[in-house]
């Protein structure tokens, strides 16, 4: 067994928890080995303490370079989570075993991400348990006077993924006896300002900005989520918190968030799902107009009942 492990890890938020289970089941197979981890820290930070993870490196600030060399001599085993092999780290696989992830299907394999990730490493001869448990993180200090009861995030890695300013306000006309809190990163304030324009004077929690500790923190405290096929709906799928995700032009079959309370909606037209490129092209969104707030709202509602 290995004493000294790297993980390797590429991916953004929602590739991060999309391999949750896969890192899971490596933690379980060797306890008793010391992780150190190799990707964005403040995306790690989510999984440090589950994963008991040693030390976390910035994957922005540490490549293979004959300078850093020595950095790699460290490990008995990497493990590397990416879409393909590079040619860069050649060198590096000759310092120890490795292990490959390929984290997506290819495009004739419809399988869930998580799942063709467990299947590979299930063949490198690890067990993969059926279940794993909510994601656990250390606590983080929330400065709120009022909490939301619901939450939505209205936006996702590109605009072509949301579903219309207008819905989502709509939804929380429906629910206005309830305190509602919408989540605003970096790239939604455009969205964002358009929902509180529908909404006139309603009351609404603004969370703008949070660390993601923090903002895990606050989602788990809520009574359901809404959103898009976003990183923010995959951390709200990994708490545990009921979750209802609206997907458009992206596979719901691949791309689902793995969780236990994870509700979908996905459109019934002929042009979806479709590809990056005609994603880009598209001006219709006809797949993401085709889902109405009456079913979404319809479906919230049967389940708070």
């Amino acid at each position: 067994m290995p004493n000294k492990i790297l993980i390797v890890h590429l991916g953004a938020l929602g590739d991060l928890l999309l391999s949750r289970p896969a890192l899971l089941a490596i933690r379980m197979r060797i306890p008793q080995a010391e992780i150190d981890f190799l990707g964005y820290p403040h995306l790690t930070s989510l999984i440090k303490c589950e994963m008991r993870i040693r030390h976390t490196y910035n994957i922005e600030y540490i490549l293979y370079t004959k300078e850093n060399e020595k950095f790699w001599y460290n490990y008995d085993l990497f493990i590397f989570f990416a879409r393909k092999n590079y040619p860069a780290w050649e060198k590096v696989l000759t310092f120890a075993p490795s292990i490959f992830i390929k984290t997506i299907p290819p495009p004739e394999v419809n399988l869930p991400v998580f799942q063709f990730q467990l299947q590979q490493l299930h063949k490198q001869g690890f067990e993969v348990p059926s279940e794993f448990p909510s994601l656990s993180f250390p606590p983080a200090e929330i400065s709120l006077n009022v909490y939301p009861d619901f939450l939505i995030h209205p936006g996702s890695g590109s605009p072509s993924k949301n579903w219309p300013p207008a819905y989502f306000a709509e939804v929380i006309k429906a629910f206005s006896q309830w305190n509602p809190g919408l989540i605003i990163g970096s790239a939604d304030r455009k969205v964002a300002e358009e929902i509180l324009s529908f909404l006139g004077n309603k009351k609404i929690i603004l969370l703008e900005q949070l660390s993601l500790l923090t903002l895990a923190a606050i989602i788990s405290k809520v009574r359901f989520f809404l959103g898009n096929d976003s990183g923010i709906s995959h951390l709200a799928a990994a708490l545990g918190i009921p979750s209802f995700v609206i997907f458009g032009p992206t596979n719901v079959n691949i791309w689902k968030p793995w969780g236990k309370r994870v509700e979908v909606f996905a459109p019934v037209v002929s042009c979806a799902p479709c590809s990056d490129e005609e994603r880009r092209n598209c001006l219709d969104r006809i797949c993401l107009k085709s889902i109405k707030p009456k079913e979404v709202i319809k479906k919230l509602k049967n389940w708070l009942q």
